[in-house]
């Protein structure tokens, strides 16, 4: 690895406050190192005088690409404490939420991509983070579902959302437009949610695109009777590289 030239203004942070220490290259990512500090403000519980008090074990907090590369900063913050009442509070900065351990660039990207229509787990493979973040963000905005259209082609997937539990989505395969997402990907959930469509509309549905499982396809053909069934590339391609991955290890 090797140590880079660094400016926190050159990686687009603007909180005077932070210091960057070090920029390690490595393989696969870059790592920023830095500190958060300041001089401290009045006790936000009784109102007295603050000191110094060491600095908080590093956050590792996950930022947008420098150079081309993933990156993330681990951030140790100040830590203040008050002379009054003896309580102890931590330094807080614009990069990053107060609680919160994804930056506020990386969340203004994720909104960026949405609004592009990119597909949730490539947002989340651009930016080194979990499908989960990028799912409680879209969950955020509000869109109004039209049952009396479906597209023409029609995508099926599911994701990560929480540890052990995966979500639902179908997309407009062709704009990328989000039809619906569904908290669970039970098939009850799913042809209930899809029988508020009315037939003439299911059946203008002519492909439906889905992973490599298979155990959507009878209920697609029960929902779609006119469609027909096309397995996703991007699941194709995801399942040869794994293959690949597996019998190289033979070689």
């Amino acid at each position: 690895m090797e140590h880079l030239n660094n400016t926190t203004l050159l990686i687009g942070i603007k909180d005077k406050h932070i210091t960057l220490t070090k920029a390690i290259q490595h393989d696969t990512h870059i790592e920023v190192i830095a500190t958060l500090d300041y001089n401290p403000p009045k006790c936000k519980h009784c109102r007295g005088k603050q000191i110094k008090y060491d600095f908080q074990k590093p956050s590792k907090i996950p930022f947008i690409e420098i150079g081309g590369f993933p990156s993330l900063i681990r951030l140790k913050k100040r830590w203040f404490q008050c002379k009054s009442c003896r309580k102890v509070t931590v330094s807080e900065t614009t990069l990053v939420k107060k609680n919160c351990q994804i930056s506020e660039m990386v969340r203004q990207k994720i909104t960026q991509l949405l609004l592009s229509r990119e597909a949730l787990t490539h947002i989340a493979s651009k930016l080194a983070i979990s499908t989960s973040t990028v799912y409680r963000k879209l969950k955020q905005y509000h869109f109004q579902e039209d049952y009396a259209n479906l597209p023409e082609v029609l995508s099926w997937d599911e994701f990560s959302y929480q540890k052990g539990k995966l979500a639902f989505i179908a997309q407009d395969f062709n704009t990328k437009k989000i039809i619906t997402i569904l908290d669970n990907r039970r098939q009850t959930t799913i042809r209930n949610h899809f029988f508020k469509y009315s037939k003439e509309a299911r059946n203008k549905v002519k492909v439906v695109t889905v992973d490599m499982s298979g155990s959507y396809i009878p209920l697609i053909k029960i929902l779609f009777p006119k469609a027909k069934i096309v397995l996703d590339r991007f699941h194709i391609v995801q399942h040869m590289s794994r293959a690949l991955k597996y019998y190289s290890k033979y070689l």
